[in-house]
């Protein structure tokens, strides 16, 4: 149990280091992003997906604490944040269409989600070309965080464990 909580609570610091390298780092937001919501799924892995949540409230609280510009917060929550959570339960014995499905909806969902909140703050232009790159960048983005699953659990658990 102890082992648990000290592994848990090094990946919540490495999450919120990430997140304030946002800060630092404004040029590349969306990748850092990217990269820290990939640390949610070694959470799930090793322990399952209410230790997931747990975690993702987690991150959800020190990054509001850490992040500054807090547009960038909503949409890491809204996206990146909770992604690791969303593939999991998508992924239980479907189809791989019915997947991808079900992940474009969540993904547009939750873009539409965002841009209602963030549209008072920021102009954002919307278009049918703008929409599928979106969708484009959205299922590279996923094969991406699948890729980085299958090498966690090849290479990465193994060389942890042996530390």
């Amino acid at each position: 149990m102890s082992k648990k909580i000290a592994y848990g609570g090094i990946l919540l610091a490495l999450n919120t280091i990430l997140l304030l390298l946002i800060n630092v780092i404004p040029i590349n937001t969306l990748f850092i992003m990217g990269v820290a919501s990939l640390i949610i799924s070694i959470v799930i892995m090793e322990w399952g997906p209410k230790s997931g949540v747990i975690f993702y409230i987690g991150t959800v609280i020190l990054s509001f604490i850490v992040m500054t510009n807090k547009a960038q917060w909503v949409a890491y929550v809204l996206t990146f944040g909770v992604y690791g959570l969303v593939k999991y339960f998508i992924e239980q014995d479907r189809h791989i269409y019915t997947e991808y499905i079900l992940k474009l909806i969540f993904a547009n969902i939750m873009i539409f989600i965002l841009y209602l909140i963030l549209k008072s703050f920021i102009q954002i232009p919307i278009n049918i070309i703008l929409l599928l790159a979106f969708e484009i960048a959205f299922l590279i983005y996923d094969r991406v965080y699948t890729s980085f699953i299958g090498y966690y659990n090849e290479k990465l658990k193994k060389l942890i464990k042996n530390i």
